[in-house]
């Protein structure tokens, strides 16, 4: 994706709004501004993603949008950019075609619209100048290294059936997985087993209190599992990721931990080993306090390794919004980001 230059403001988009979107699978975050930064409505909803949020994804996204819009008129805004996780060259036409339809009704054309992933809004909205590495781990994950805003090399962002290590779909799929080799007697014994039991109100271990609804409590996991994730939202499976960083004695919920703090921090040092570039952390599982984020960072700084957290990466998508506006030619979608390597992003991805 080339870089858009940045422009001074000018009077034809001082006078209309920008509209500024984070999509994830899990949840939605939306502002509205004026070009000088005004904030003139915001609005949150459910996440919108073509392989993990369920079939009304953009309809919710919609609804999310006209709340943020408000009083402001869709024909008014001068350009907005949705930033989606998996929006890779993969789905991007489809989400591109997808979001299109949604912003109709509302009066937004689809020449003011870009639609692009959520890589470079998230890395963007760190502040570290135009060279560094995105850490991601929300409801899918991926790292990147960008020169000049242009990503350089991508590791994972490969959707929750083909990689997203360490994010929140994956920490919620490993622990259910191992509350089920538990209660199958194909792993060790467990305490999420107790916790996932609580959190869907069951008595995994024993069956007794409340009595087990089947007789199984194995059965019991699998039909509360397909009733609370159902085929086709996945993302559902990221209620269960902070389970394993409230048990850190125990050595199953430590390994699922270790494996995620493994893999983050050997791959920002795969693409810079030279220790250069600051990274920028983001996502609910990198952004929210806890063991995963403490001991990423604290390898970091062993390293000398520059890092900012960043908590949203609507900023980010501000900055490109206002950018866009002031630019006549800017008429169509941004594609998914081309990755030196020929990486992608697919399924709920990054």
């Amino acid at each position: 994706m080339e870089r858009p230059a940045s422009r001074p403001l000018g009077t034809r988009a001082d006078a209309r709004a920008l509209l500024a979107a984070d999509i994830g699978g899990t949840s939605s975050r939306i502002e509205v501004r004026t070009p000088k930064g005004q904030l003139l409505g915001a609005a949150t909803g459910p996440g919108c993603n073509l392989r993990s949020s369920g079939p009304d994804a953009f309809t919710s996204l919609a609804a999310t949008m006209r709340e943020a819009l408000g009083a402001v008129p869709g024909k008014d805004v001068a350009h907005a950019v949705l930033a989606f996780s998996g929006a890779g060259p993969a789905q991007h036409q489809q989400v591109q075609r997808a979001t299109h339809e949604a912003a109709a009704p509302l009066g937004i054309d689809g020449s003011r619209i870009t639609v692009t992933d959520d890589h470079l809004v998230a890395f963007l909205a760190g502040g570290v100048g135009d060279d560094g590495i995105l850490l991601l781990a929300g409801t899918g994950a991926v790292t990147v290294s960008y020169r000049d805003r242009r990503p350089i090399q991508r590791r994972d962002g490969m959707g929750w059936l083909l990689g997203d290590v360490g994010s929140a779909v994956w920490l919620g799929r490993r622990t259910v997985q191992a509350v089920a080799a538990d209660l199958d007697h194909r792993g060790p014994r467990t305490r999420l087993t107790e916790l996932v039991g609580d959190m869907l109100d069951l008595d995994l271990r024993d069956g007794l209190l409340p009595p087990s609804p089947t007789g199984d409590t194995r059965q019991d996991l699998i039909r509360a599992l397909d009733s609370l994730v159902p085929a086709g939202s996945p993302a559902g499976l990221g209620r269960f990721a902070p389970l394993p960083g409230t048990v850190l004695e125990d050595p199953v919920a430590r390994d699922i931990l270790d494996t995620a703090i493994r893999h983050f921090c050997t791959t920002v040092r795969d693409l810079d080993p030279s220790l250069e570039l600051p990274v920028v952390l983001a996502g609910s599982v990198l952004a929210t306090p806890g063991p995963i984020r403490e001991e990423v960072t604290c390898g970091f700084e062993a390293e000398g390794r520059e890092h900012r957290t960043v908590a949203s990466g609507l900023p980010g998508a501000i900055i490109l919004a206002r950018e866009m506006a002031e630019d006549d030619t800017a008429l169509g979608d941004m594609a998914g980001d081309d990755i030196a390597e020929g990486g992608t992003a697919t399924g709920v991805g990054a």
